[in-house]
């Protein structure tokens, strides 16, 4: 990568308040493309060609209608998020405006088909991070609140959801079965926080956060979701979210440590109950060495959720936090583990081969389709139990755009990869492999 701004990692980009930065940029009454990300599974040696697939595509259109206020537009399609047939898994509005010291960016939410009733509604994202106030008492100084959503994503090249996110049972039923009945379906929250920014020398940053939310529980003494499902009375639980990091950015070098944790992942179904990262980029003239640590420690209770995160995924039989074939809990649940990657690349004028080397433990749980809860045997009693992977590439450098194609060696201690010639119905039945190689390409561009 030649330019800086490509190794800033994507969870800064609200710390950073890059939102701000293209207003600065981009001339006043002119429309602008503020960053653009596609990504395409091209080929695999387990599926063969997937071009069309899996497609992420995440692209946000400005307008700049005075020195101090933007509208924007974001259209998102992301298979991780629940996008099927590539269809939009966000479309959102934003208005930013700047008042002498205060910041203000709202983020609105488009849905198409409000309560499936035909109707489109445009409303707050509520559970954006990109909704905040800020306030910059001094140059030094920044104080953030988020009214939704402050910010626990974890991670760049290994990136987390967000770790204080909960789900619960909206309706309030007097038992939980395996279908919804009448208005029942799962609700998901985020916390809404402060976070303060310090910066105590001209390249170093240090932030903190705190966030809180309610949310329904079931009252009676006892209860769990697997086992004794029955409450005839609901009270309101809460989960308090942490975060806490600093990084430090030269022209040369960029060095980050983020954590972000909360109080009480088990009741509110999250996937994770805490995540941590470390991650150094560094330059040296030409050449550029990336350093990535991510730890990941799992709740013990994760709800296993359908596409549309709208109820549970396994109902026939009933098993809402996640299972194997045989109905025993996943073997992540509660666990710690870690992934790492060290990669290193030589400039050669617009281009940049790269060579990168990635562990991912048996445990680790990520948004990617190698997390532990996605890449399993074929009964699901196991992860891949391990997965390396060798990455051979290039950035090429085009202006404002950046084109990476590349190709993963992938070897798992389990057979856990598809088998393109043994596709069946019950997947149980397939014979899997403990190899794949993949061809991604990634497109991305930033004003």
């Amino acid at each position: 990568m030649r330019s800086q701004r490509f190794l800033m990692p994507a969870c800064l980009l609200v710390i950073a308040s890059s939102a701000q930065a293209q207003v600065e940029k981009a001339p006043v009454q002119s429309t602008y493309l503020e960053y653009l990300r596609y990504q395409q599974y091209v080929h695999s040696a387990s599926e063969n060609t997937q071009l069309g697939q899996e497609t992420l595509f995440d692209a946000l259109v400005g307008y700049r209608l005075t020195e101090d206020t933007a509208v924007k537009f974001r259209l998102d399609i992301d298979p991780n998020r629940g996008s099927v047939d590539n269809k939009t898994s966000k479309l959102n509005f934003r208005l930013l405006h700047k008042y002498e010291q205060f910041e203000f960016q709202a983020d609105l939410l488009l849905n198409g088909d409000d309560n499936k009733r035909g109707a489109t509604t445009v409303g707050l994202d509520s559970t954006s991070k990109y909704s905040w106030i800020s306030y910059t008492p001094v140059s030094q100084l920044k104080v953030v609140f988020y009214p939704y959503n402050f910010g626990t994503e974890i991670g760049r090249e290994f990136r987390t959801w967000d770790v204080a996110r909960l789900y619960y049972i909206e309706g309030t039923p007097a038992y939980i079965s395996n279908l919804p009945i009448e208005n029942e379906s799962i609700g998901t929250k985020t916390l809404p926080g402060l976070e303060v920014q310090y910066s105590p020398i001209e390249n170093l940053t240090a932030y903190a956060g705190v966030g809180s939310a309610g949310f329904f529980y079931p009252a009676t003494p006892g209860f769990t979701i697997e086992e004794n499902a029955a409450s005839e009375r609901w009270k309101v639980k809460e989960d308090r979210g942490y975060k806490a990091g600093a990084y430090y950015r030269t022209t040369e070098t960029f060095a980050l440590f983020e954590y972000a944790t909360h109080t009480n992942a088990e009741q509110g179904g999250s996937m994770l109950d805490a995540a941590w990262s470390l991650q150094l980029n560094q330059r040296f003239g030409p050449a550029v060495v990336n350093f990535e640590r991510t730890w990941t420690k799992a709740a013990n209770n994760a709800y296993r959720l359908n596409n549309e995160m709208s109820w549970f995924q396994d109902i026939a039989p009933f098993r809402p936090v996640y299972s194997d074939y045989y109905g025993n809990r996943q073997d992540w649940l509660g666990k710690t583990d870690a992934a790492t990657m060290l990669k290193a690349g030589y400039t050669f004028g617009a281009i940049t081969p790269f060579l990168a080397y990635k562990f991912i433990g048996q445990y680790f749980i990520d948004r990617e389709r190698e997390s532990a809860q996605r890449l399993r045997t074929a009964d699901e009693t196991a992860s891949h139990g391990g997965l390396r992977m060798l990455v051979v590439g290039a950035d090429y450098t085009a202006g404002k755009f950046n084109f990476r194609p590349e190709v993963e060696f992938q070897e798992a201690k389990n057979a856990v990869f598809g088998n393109r010639t043994d596709v069946r119905e019950d997947r149980i039945l397939s014979e899997l492999n403990k190899k794949d190689t993949v061809v991604k390409l990634t497109t991305s561009y930033i004003y």
